[in-house]
């Protein structure tokens, strides 16, 4: 990769235990407008859960890659991404809601001689703490696009939206760090929105509206929260869905937990027009999320979730296009 050095942003970090005040909702909607990420923190995830999922994480990944694979694309359950579907770096474990522990159950019954419930049982904690998280951060950002939207739509919008949890394993490279090299290409998430623990290694970064890479630095005791693509459509682009990469700086491994809230599949996105105002046009047609999903899905050439291909393409109207 020959990317010029990265730029360092300072992300807005927001306490999202109290009652947000109009000054914390306008920077929320600046940071929603221009970079579609934001840091939080009193978010109700101690440091003791996310370091018991960074054990069994560090657990699962070192088993054998013939166990893994058991789980693998072309199993029954197809929970585990291997390496080279997205980077020979990257490897990943998918946990499906609502019942977060049955999705994790399924998973270490097969990876695991021993079973230990810990795994399943710590699975189902963070999850649904995630779940709850991703609740709050949505009424939030409904908030922040205009007085009352959180009311008007949160219950007939979002009531019905759904997470799945990634725990993402970032192989460390064997050769020279001089050029970083990317764990995970650019793309956006195909979410409402994405809320991310990434370990102290870093490696995350946002691309800015001129096309430069900036570094998104962790923090301790913070989480990522980012836009995805079904909430950049539903809000006619008042919130955007942010490109970003992995890269791997350093020769040692990485571990993140991505989680994802997503619309249900069948459920048909159009800005309201509330959302949209009087002066302004639609960006998006109408359409089904499935559809999109299956879009993306269509036009990954072999990468996963790496494509050129974003919900503009997709469902853009016209002009936006």
């Amino acid at each position: 990769m020959s990317d010029s050095k990265p730029y360092v942003v300072e992300l807005p970090i927001l306490d999202i235990s109290q009652p947000f005040q109009p000054s914390s909702l306008s920077v929320l909607s600046k940071a929603c407008k221009k970079w579609g990420f934001f840091h939080i923190i009193n978010h109700g995830i101690s440091k003791d859960l996310c370091s018991r999922l960074y054990s069994l994480s560090k657990d699962l990944f070192s088993l054998p890659s013939d166990t893994k694979l058991k789980l693998g694309p072309l199993s029954s359950i197809k929970s585990y991404t291997p390496h080279f579907i997205a980077s020979p770096f990257f490897e990943s474990l998918r946990v499906d809601g609502p019942n977060f522990y049955v999705s994790a159950k399924c998973s270490e019954d097969i990876l695991f001689d021993k079973q230990n419930s810990k795994f399943s049982e710590t699975l189902q904690e963070y999850c649904s703490k995630m779940a709850d998280l991703s609740e709050k951060i949505i009424k939030l950002v409904l908030m922040s696009l205009g007085d009352g939207l959180d009311k008007l739509f949160y219950d007939s919008e979002f009531n019905k939206c759904h997470g799945y949890l990634r725990i993402n394993s970032y192989s460390a490279p064997e050769q020279s760090l001089e050029d970083q090299i990317e764990g995970l290409g650019m793309h956006t998430d195909m979410s409402c929105i994405t809320v991310l623990y990434q370990d102290e290694i870093g490696g995350l970064q946002v691309r800015s509206h001129d096309g430069k890479w900036i570094d998104i630095n962790p923090s301790e005791g913070t989480l990522v929260v980012n836009i995805g693509d079904m909430l950049q459509a539903w809000s006619n682009d008042k919130l955007r869905s942010s490109e970003h990469r992995v890269v791997l700086k350093q020769h040692v491994n990485r571990f993140s937990f991505a989680f994802f809230w997503c619309f249900e599949n069948e459920k048909v996105i159009l800005a309201p027009n509330e959302v949209v105002g009087e002066e302004n046009k639609r960006v998006y047609n109408s359409f089904v999320c499935l559809d999109y999903l299956k879009f993306r899905e269509n036009n990954q050439i072999g990468k996963f979730e790496k494509v050129g291909f974003t919900v503009r393409d997709f469902a853009g109207t016209q002009s936006q296009v």
